[in-house]
């Protein structure tokens, strides 16, 4: 059997590396929402026909802190800074350092002008899914309130907070079991890291892959997989694969910014920035590296 997949690389080698292939992938594949229950795999914010005011209204300031973990932390292929940007994504948003506590509420005042609406989170929340943050907003509106108080961050109405002098809302409201965690050291890390890859492989498992072992199996949050593919244990695809219908990924790959197409059979290779032919036979023991996808 070894012997066969030996010569099975050799003689489709040449397709592996020469065949045409066409593959529509999703810029920054940041439609797939992996932060909300939803039945549409592309579903942003401005689609979502009870939330355009969501998005039309409100500016989202999302702070860096100035202590713990950078915002360019990479948790499952994306920044600190990214999770949550994704969940507030088709609002308008701006990025700022942390100022001194005495200038937060001036400085926010200066950045948010004009808005009906302002949102300000923390990019040390990376838990933080889209489905939370409209509810938050839902709340908001419907109880005509000022200013809401999160467990880390705030919610404005704009006319209210240009003219407010403090705030004065000591009330923490609660949304979300952990989506206002904060990352600022190794075990929350940690603990952020396995919450979100249990979130992608849960999407993916429930968009018709067949995970085995899918504790010893990684992928990042901008891999694309079609139904039908079955990942055996100990695979690890990163960057912004894609990976087709009824692929067959057996143990022992690795497999970063490449394209494998339909059908394709890969086992025990390392896979870099190549294109993988519709129904090629790939290893053991195979190593594809191409400086172009």
């Amino acid at each position: 059997m070894f012997v066969d997949k030996f010569f099975c690389v050799l003689y489709n080698i040449n397709m592996v590396i020469e065949e045409e292939v066409e593959t529509k992938v999703a810029e920054n594949q940041i439609s797939f929402d992996f932060l909300n229950e939803t039945e549409n795999d592309v579903k942003t914010l401005t689609s979502s026909q009870n939330h355009d005011w969501v998005a039309q209204e409100t500016l989202v300031i999302v702070v860096k802190p100035t202590q713990g973990f950078s915002c360019e932390f990479d948790l499952c292929g994306k920044k600190m800074i990214d999770w949550v940007k994704m969940a507030t994504y088709g609002c308008k948003q701006k990025e700022i350092t942390e100022p001194a506590e005495e200038n937060f509420l001036e400085t926010i005042k200066r950045e948010s002008e004009g808005f009906e609406f302002v949102a300000v989170l923390y990019c040390d929340t990376p838990l933080l899914k889209k489905s939370t943050f409209l509810e938050i907003m839902d709340h908001f509106s419907k109880n005509r309130m000022n200013v809401l108080k999160l467990k880390r961050g705030y919610v404005f109405r704009g006319e209210f907070l240009q003219n407010a002098k403090m705030i004065l809302s000591t009330q923490v409201s609660e949304f979300g079991d952990d989506d206002f965690f904060v990352v600022n050291n190794s075990q929350s890390a940690s603990f952020a890291f396995t919450t979100l890859q249990n979130r992608i492989l849960q999407y993916h498992k429930s968009h018709g892959v067949t995970l085995l072992g899918e504790n010893t199996i990684f992928i990042d949050a901008d891999v694309e997989i079609d139904e039908g593919t079955i990942i055996y244990p100990n695979n690890v695809i990163k960057g912004e694969s894609v990976i087709g219908h009824c692929v067959i990924l057996e143990s022992g790959n690795y497999i970063y910014d490449s394209v494998v197409c339909d059908e394709a059979f890969v086992c025990q290779s390392y896979v870099e920035k190549s294109k993988i032919g519709k129904g090629a036979c790939v290893g053991p023991f195979a190593k594809l590296v191409s400086e172009e996808v």
